[in-house]
């Protein structure tokens, strides 16, 4: 079966929203400590977990069911819209954001746009409309 070009590049986005996401966490450049996290926070982790599930099932399905795959694509880059603003107002934690993270996040909002145009494009892509 051969992918379409749209299909190659939300598997790309993809895994640059995992990568994005692994930076944006004490593994990469996230250097405010859980001591300092704020209840709300505990809710963007899950939010977090929930969108990095979502894209790798994504990726996985791309392969297989692309209609499937595109959908859990536009859910998992809507919910990493949560996280970011609730970061940008200070929701989170009671420290500052680190200006690392601060520019992480920008490039992942716009990493973000991409994927929910890709992913809609492959959807769409996946079931043409009758006519």
């Amino acid at each position: 079966m051969k992918l379409s070009t749209n299909v190659l590049a939300l598997a790309v986005a993809l895994v640059v929203n995992v990568l994005l996401v692994i930076l944006l966490t004490p593994i990469g450049f996230e250097t405010r400590p859980a001591t300092d996290l704020k209840t709300v926070g505990y809710i963007a982790i899950g939010t977090i977990f929930a969108g990095l599930i979502l894209d790798l099932a994504s990726i996985v399905l791309l392969f297989r069911r692309v209609r499937l795959a595109s959908s859990l694509a536009i859910v998992g880059s809507i919910l990493f819209f949560f996280p970011i603003f609730g970061d940008r107002i200070g929701s989170f934690f009671s420290v500052p954001t680190p200006p690392a993270i601060d520019f992480l996040e920008y490039v992942f909002f716009v990493v973000l746009l991409v994927t929910l145009f890709l992913a809609s494009k492959v959807y769409r892509e996946s079931n043409p409309s009758p006519g």
